[in-house]
């Protein structure tokens, strides 16, 4: 089963960047390899990659197509990638690349059929600005002080990015460089590009340092970064040693004040799910939650009601989502906007809806939350 003029132990092309997302289009690859079941179904095609821009859950989602059938997405980090490139490249519509559909017993114990993608995720050089010919700049005037342009840029990072933003440097000790993130992303996102290569030993060794954007332009971004004294150093690590016992002062309070649900009546039929976060695999996915949410819509619509996007004046019930945010702090608030309030899984119980979610998974998340934060305390 082949449209790529080659049999599977032919294909000399690279299909390694997965599709996720695919255990929900089962029956889509089903029908794209003639109904066959079996593990020696194998299709070679081409699929067609298309941002997804009206995602309700990931604006920066980008979804992937073969035969006009929706077969999965590409990973956060790939789809970040891929959006860097198409605007490296000026792509504003759908791409299409080789893909592999087969039967896999990675993922599901009884087998399932996957996606395998022939992407090519190189970008463009950086245009190099004209008063860094080398890249790095010196001020004589200003000697705790360097100026660098930033190597194999994101230009999708960079786009969320404002001159005068701070940003993170991470030493990667094991591969010899700087990496440069965006403040305020989850650890391994957000990444802008790396320092050159001339300045991992100066930036290494110093007692500390911050980091600015100071100009963005058609070809890329320069940064200036100041290096710390060690008596400066010093200083602010005792202020954020002082903040860290605060923060933890301020958690194990959390942690260990109780707090009541609301009891659910027929005001739930009036209700919107807020703290849509803490997503994981172990705890389900987006499309599973986009599934039990239609459920919900229709439920409220049959019971006279209304399930609402987002908060609202007409909503009565606020259901919790995040394990991590089941707190007295954040249900207290909630009920002083005159809410009554309870978590996803009690819904899910209270609609009959369980077959349809593990709520043992809720429990456990919000366990497994409760034990690392009192760790970290």
């Amino acid at each position: 089963m082949s449209e790529l003029n080659n049999e599977p132990s032919k294909v000399t092309h690279n299909f390694n960047t997965v599709v996720v997302g695919v255990h929900f289009f089962q029956k889509e690859l089903i029908k794209l390899v003639d109904g066959r079941i079996d593990e020696k179904s194998y299709l070679a095609t081409y699929a067609d990659i298309i941002p997804d821009d009206e995602n309700q859950h990931d604006p920066f989602a980008v979804r992937v197509e073969i035969k006009g059938e929706i077969v999965g997405y590409l990973k956060n980090d790939t789809a970040k990638l891929w959006r860097s490139k198409m605007m490296i490249e000026k792509i504003s519509t759908e791409s299409k690349c080789r893909a592999i559909i087969k039967w896999d017993r990675n993922f599901e114990k009884e087998g399932s059929y996957s996606v395998w993608l022939d992407i090519d995720f190189s970008q463009l050089d950086s245009k190099p600005e004209k008063e860094g010919e080398n890249n790095i700049i010196i001020n004589k005037d200003r000697p705790d002080h360097i100026e660098f342009l930033v190597n194999r840029l994101n230009r999708f990072e960079l786009s969320n990015c404002k001159v005068g933003d701070e940003v993170n440097l991470w030493v990667a000790d094991q591969n010899r460089e700087i990496i440069i993130y965006r403040l305020g992303c989850a650890f391994g996102e957000g990444k802008l590009g790396v320092c050159p290569d001339k300045l991992f030993k100066m930036i290494s060794d110093a007692p500390g340092y911050e980091a600015f954007i100071v100009s963005i332009y058609e070809g890329g971004c320069k940064i200036d970064c100041r290096f710390f004294s060690k008596s400066e150093m010093d200083e602010i690590n005792k202020e954020i040693e002082a903040d860290e016992k605060k923060r933890r002062d301020e958690i194990l309070a959390e942690i260990n004040r109780p707090f009541e649900y609301s009891v659910i009546d027929e005001d739930i039929y009036k209700c919107f799910i807020s703290n849509k976060s803490g997503m994981c695999e172990r705890l389900g996915s987006w499309e599973q939650f986009n599934i039990v949410e239609e459920r919900i819509i229709d439920i409220c619509m049959k019971n006279k009601g209304r399930y609402y996007k987002s908060p609202t004046k007409n909503a009565k019930f606020a259901i919790i989502f995040s394990p991590s945010s089941r707190n007295y702090s954040n249900v207290t608030k909630l009920k002083e906007k005159g809410y009554k309030v309870t978590s996803f899984e009690n819904v899910l119980v209270y609609f009959r809806l369980t077959d349809m979610w593990d709520c043992k998974k809720f429990t456990d998340a919000e366990e497994d939350y409760r034990r690392s934060a009192l760790a970290y305390v």
